[in-house]
Order: C-alpha cells, then sequence, then structure tokens
C-alpha cells in the first residue's frame, strides 16, 4: 500500500513538473512578450533600442552575436534573431559554420521544410564550391524549420563584401498583426 501512494505521488509531481514547465520560443522569451519582460529575461550584455526593437550582444557558442528582438507597435515580440560574427572573413570558415549550425538546427527541430541554394546566374554548383561563389556575391544559401509557433530561417549570404550568417525566428500569430500595423502606415500615405 505504501509503495503504491509513494508511485502515485512521484507520478503526481512527475505530472505537475510536466505541466509547469516553461516552453520557450526564442532563448528565454515566448511570443507576445512585452519589452520590459524580455530585458528581465535577457542575461546578455544590452547594447541598444531602436525602432520596436532590442539589440543584445552575446555568445553562440564561441562565436560573438548580436542577438535582436523585434515587437509589434503594440509592443508584442514577434521576431528574433542571431547576427553571428566569426573572427575571420574566410568564406569556408562561414560555409562550415552554416552547416554546423544547419545539423543542431535540425537536431533540434527535426528536418527542415526548405533548403534554398541560389546563385546570381542560375548555375548549379556544388558544396565544395560555396566558399568561392561567396567570395564573388554569388551565393545565398537558406534552410528553414518550423514548430507549431515559430518559423526559423538560418541564412548565409555576401552583401557589400561583408559575409552575414543569420538565424531568424519569426512568430506565425503576431507576424499577421505587424502585417496589418504595415498596411494601415501605407494606408496614410496612399
Amino acid at each position: 500500500m505504501k509503495s503504491r501512494i509513494f508511485f502515485l505521488s512521484i507520478f503526481v509531481l512527475a505530472a505537475s513538473f510536466t505541466l509547469t514547465a516553461q516552453s520557450y520560443d526564442f532563448r528565454k522569451t515566448t511570443w507576445g512578450m512585452d519589452s520590459s519582460q524580455v530585458k528581465k529575461a535577457e542575461i546578455s550584455r544590452y547594447v541598444l533600442s531602436k525602432n520596436h526593437g532590442l539589440v543584445y550582444s552575446g555568445k553562440l557558442g564561441d562565436w560573438a552575436t548580436n542577438i535582436e528582438y523585434n515587437f509589434t507597435k503594440s509592443n508584442k515580440l514577434f521576431h528574433s534573431a542571431y547576427f553571428i560574427s566569426l573572427d575571420s572573413q574566410n568564406p569556408q570558415n562561414y560555409v562550415n559554420a552554416f552547416l554546423l549550425l544547419q545539423e543542431m538546427l535540425t537536431e533540434n527541430y527535426n528536418a527542415p521544410y526548405s533548403k534554398k541554394l541560389s546563385t546570381i546566374n542560375g548555375k548549379e554548383i556544388t558544396e565544395d564550391e560555396w566558399a568561392s561563389n561567396l567570395i564573388s556575391n554569388n551565393l545565398n544559401l537558406e534552410t528553414s524549420w518550423k514548430t507549431d509557433e515559430t518559423n526559423i530561417v538560418l541564412s548565409l549570404f555576401r552583401t557589400n563584401d561583408k559575409l552575414y550568417l543569420e538565424i531568424n525566428y519569426t512568430s506565425f500569430g503576431n507576424d499577421k498583426e505587424v502585417q496589418e500595423e504595415l498596411k494601415k502606415e501605407i494606408l496614410k500615405d496612399l
């Protein structure tokens, strides 16, 4: 009898932990949080506030990264991103980092729903040619995953002689609110 009560107690305790466990959309934040809630949740070094956004400086593993949070006009979190900077501007290092992140994101979010490789001239290239095509601004790589709440996009590209490696997280629900706000702003000027 005591063993039944003991096992029942453990089951109830485990169930309560499962029910109270926090599920996050990006770092320790959830979509719809306001900027003050995000400030309390983010532990990286605050850099600046910008129009409907916050920027922090932090690390993703050993990589320096800017961490960005974007809010709707009604101050609801709808987009977040990592902007990753490597110590080197060697394109092969960026390709290797892209492939590593792609593998890790796939482990975390399962198989991507989209993989895009685009070149300016439309030529198909092999993975061995990615770095040399990055040098000539002739390559954009993009891999996308979905969860119930979030679209996640890993991107690698070069613009104005600078390499960019980003991971963007966008809310499905609040994104519609942002589009409506944008429409209202445009309509004012039409």
